[in-house]
């Protein structure tokens, strides 16, 4: 059971964290508040509660929003994300199901818990403490009223209660972690051998039919994807030059709205010294990180420059910069050095301070005290914000301008023959929405979505590697198969290396008969073979990479000629258990509990899933068949 829960891991921890971010929400997220409603206009019907569009669509932008923030620009690479409405429903019937679940449990959240969450979101707080004004204003500003938004945070706490009630009724037994430790640290030995499939295509006989066929079978494979021919222009706001003016008395409005956000904490400006110690139980180690660190005291006692002593002794990245850090407050820096630095004044240098990466001596440069900045300390930085706000706003002003101006004209083309020199406009080659090519890059996602327009059509303004783009699909090229006799020598290769792997494996099958070793094998073969150094079971097989079901063969075998060939990177391989040794249970102690905290997240996974599955088997539920596609 724990083997199938394990294999399960990466993807339950996706799905179950997804369920978790659309459980808790942001506080710039309207739920929606489904509920009881007489409505019959719903997206999703979970037993009594109907869960409108609207609620829907705010959990799909949530979700789509969180995973952009946490993948950047892989998010499109990510599985999950392309199935996205799948997950968003999923999660929206997981949660009213827990919802009618913890009512019918009697489970509750109380108004204290409630206001305690609130209290504690730092969107509401200033100076560390909840302020009533600003958590009005913050909601006024997104339009959350907070009759609803309080509903929903005691809807989400809720939900999260009832999870943690699943999750926290298994237990793991100590036979359980043994088990788990035999599992991940025995080890293996094997021997293997392998043929070369190119040494056999001279065996292969490759008459025209049997290539036809051949080719018919795997037409797909020949398959030419669609490509298209797209010209482009480019804004970059660098190349934008209208510098914006910003008067005193915008400088000064903003400062009285936003007061708030001028505070200046206690910061230090500070340079180190950094010797590195990887283990301080190892004496001869740390006495020669001490003896290292003292003797770069010593010269700065003697009136050597902080900065040359710093690049001359110092193992950290700022040794180049001689030790520089720059400000830095409170919170920022590991506890011991942190307390070192603001006890001392501005010139003054530390004495050896120990902290989990090593010894450090510290020079501190200037002290900034915490305060409220005055409107003059605030001006320079209030007209550098205004300043650059003002200046994207034009860009954006200017870019949406051209825009209009192109759509106009209907297409880039037609709006050069009218003004043939007012901006540069560059074009591909045909491309595939496989090939990586400029300006994409990896951006699939924009990719694809050019790929949909018309020939002649101009794509929204698109925002692409920190520039902005207009596109027109100049020529498409539909995907076609190509027909046989003009692939016929391609494909008459592969016929020959797809056969003569056959013919390969087919000689090593021969011999799992009578094989008694993989030594015994090779001699008649009159080929060579390899032992392998000592694998765990989690760890790839040296030389031959990961492959789970050879590894659990080679486990289940324990001992003797696994009686199957394996194909492995275009090759077969026989392969020969040397040995399986469960490990030395010494080490148990150490990774108890680890392997403790990793057995109980997959229980819990599980009966958290197994759970919401009983929920859905029993309950009433209706998809639009349009989010259910």
């Amino acid at each position: 059971m724990l083997t199938m829960m394990r294999n399960q891991k990466k993807v339950l921890s996706f799905f179950l964290w997804l369920v978790i971010v659309a459980f808790i929400g942001t506080i710039f997220l309207v739920w929606g508040m489904g509920g009881k409603t007489s409505s019959a206009n719903y997206a999703i019907k979970v037993n009594d509660y109907k869960i409108s569009y609207r609620e829907y669509q705010n959990a799909y932008e949530n979700m789509s929003n969180t995973l952009r923030q946490l993948f950047g620009d892989q998010v499109n690479e990510i599985p999950e994300f392309k199935n996205l409405s799948k997950a968003v429903v999923d999660d929206l019937v997981n949660k009213y199901l827990l919802i009618e679940e913890a009512n019918k449990r009697g489970v509750f959240v109380s108004d204290t818990e409630v206001l305690h969450a609130i209290a504690t979101t730092k969107s509401f707080q200033v100076n560390g403490r909840f302020d009533q004004q600003r958590y009005i204003q913050v909601l006024s500003l997104n339009g959350i009223n907070p009759e609803i938004y309080e509903a929903s945070i005691r809807e989400g706490m809720l939900v999260n209660k009832m999870e943690s009630l699943i999750r926290n009724s298994v237990n793991v037994t100590d036979q359980e972690i043994e088990k788990e430790y035999i599992y991940r640290n025995s080890s293996a030995v094997i021997r293997y051998l392998s043929l070369e499939p190119e040494k056999f295509r001279n065996q292969v006989t490759a008459a025209e039919e049997d290539v036809k066929a051949f080719y018919e079978e795997n037409k797909e494979n020949y398959r030419v994807p669609e490509k298209i021919k797209v010209k482009y222009v480019i804004f970059d706001e660098k190349d934008y030059n209208t510098e914006a003016k910003v008067t005193d008395q915008e400088a000064e409005n903003y400062f009285l709205q936003n007061k708030a956000n001028f505070h200046q904490d206690e910061q230090v400006e500070a340079r180190h010294i950094l010797v590195r110690v990887k283990d301080f139980n190892d004496k001869k180690e740390n006495d020669a990180a001490l003896k290292k660190i003292n003797d770069a005291l010593k010269e700065i006692k003697k009136g050597k420059s902080f900065a040359e002593v710093a690049k001359k002794y110092s193992e950290d990245t700022t040794a180049a910069n001689g030790g520089y850090l720059g400000f830095f407050k409170k919170g920022v820096m590991v506890k011991e050095f942190e307390d070192a630095a603001f006890s001392l004044k501005p010139g003054e240098v530390s004495k050896a301070v120990k902290s989990p990466f090593g010894y450090h001596i510290i020079k501190v440069e200037k002290k900034l005290e915490e305060k409220d900045l005055s409107f003059e300390e605030a001006k320079p930085q209030i007209i550098e914000k205004i300043k650059s706000e003002k200046e994207k706003a034009g860009f954006k002003a200017y870019v949406f301008d051209t825009y209009r101006d192109i759509l106009n004209e209907s297409n880039i083309t037609a709006y050069l023959k009218k003004y043939p020199n007012k901006m540069p406009v560059y074009e591909t080659n045909y491309f595939s929405t496989d090939e990586n090519v400029a300006p994409f890059g990896k951006d699939n996602k924009v990719k694809s979505n050019i790929f949909k327009l018309d020939i002649a059509e101009i794509s929204s303004v698109v925002d692409l590697n920190g520039k902005k783009y207009i596109f027109e699909l100049v020529d498409r090229k539909e995907s076609y198969i190509p027909a046989f006799d003009e692939i016929k020598d391609t494909v008459k290769s592969d016929y020959i290396d797809n056969k003569a792997l056959e013919v390969s494996k087919k000689a090593l099958e021969n011999e799992l008969d009578t094989a008694k070793s993989v030594e015994d094998v090779a001699k008649k073969l009159k080929t060579t073979y390899t032992t392998t150094p000592s694998f765990k079971r989690l760890e790839p097989i040296p030389s031959l990479g990961a492959d789970s079901d050879l590894v659990n063969e080679i486990y289940k075998t324990k001992k003797g000629v696994i009686k199957k060939v394996y194909v492995l990177d275009g090759r077969p391989y026989l392969i020969e258990v040397i040995s399986v040794e469960k490990p030395d249970m010494s080490g148990l102690a150490d990774e108890k509990e680890n392997l403790k905290a990793f057995l109980l997240t997959l229980k819990q996974d599980e009966a958290f899933k197994s759970y919401i599955e009983s929920l859905k088997n029993k309950a009433e539920i209706y998809i639009d068949p349009n989010l259910a596609n």
